[in-house]
């Protein structure tokens, strides 16, 4: 019990301390109650900034965000509604595909859930796609982050 405190005081360091950062982009995103839409489609970011999203679920449906490559919106939105097919991916309910493209993603928020990501931008400039992955909303629940 004890190490889980410590852990879980270390992240907290972490968190404060990246949080600290001069120029640090803090984004609130939230999804659009039965709309399958993110309330932020586009994300202004320079290479390298610390970037803090809250991501916020008020939606009846579950939701994640999840930030991939340049291009490859499609390819990880097929894999995710390939995943509703396969009954052990399907039933994790997280519908996360394996892929080198994912660059950082929440788990799959459930109505009233919050999490938060902490990551650097890519540092090369491009028009990075973020998106839900749970199956069939990828189409049209998505945004943008720009690094320029």
């Amino acid at each position: 019990k004890n190490k889980r405190k410590e852990k879980e005081t270390e992240v907290s360091k972490q968190n404060s301390k990246f949080d600290r950062q001069r120029n640090l982009l803090k984004v609130k995103i939230k999804c659009l109650k039965e709309r399958m839409l993110f309330d932020v489609e586009k994300i202004s970011a320079k290479p390298n900034q610390p970037i803090r999203i809250e991501f916020y679920n008020p939606d009846a449906a579950p939701h994640n965000f999840v930030l991939v490559k340049p291009g490859s919106l499609e390819e990880i939105g097929n894999a995710a509604n390939m995943m509703a097919a396969d009954p052990v991916a399907a039933k994790t309910g997280e519908f996360i595909p394996k892929s080198n493209k994912i660059i950082v993603h929440t788990k799959m928020l459930k109505q009233e859930e919050k999490e938060f990501l902490r990551f650097k931008a890519p540092n090369k400039p491009g028009e990075y796609p973020y998106m839900c992955t749970f199956p069939g909303h990828w189409t049209i629940m998505k945004g943008t982050l720009i690094v320029k």
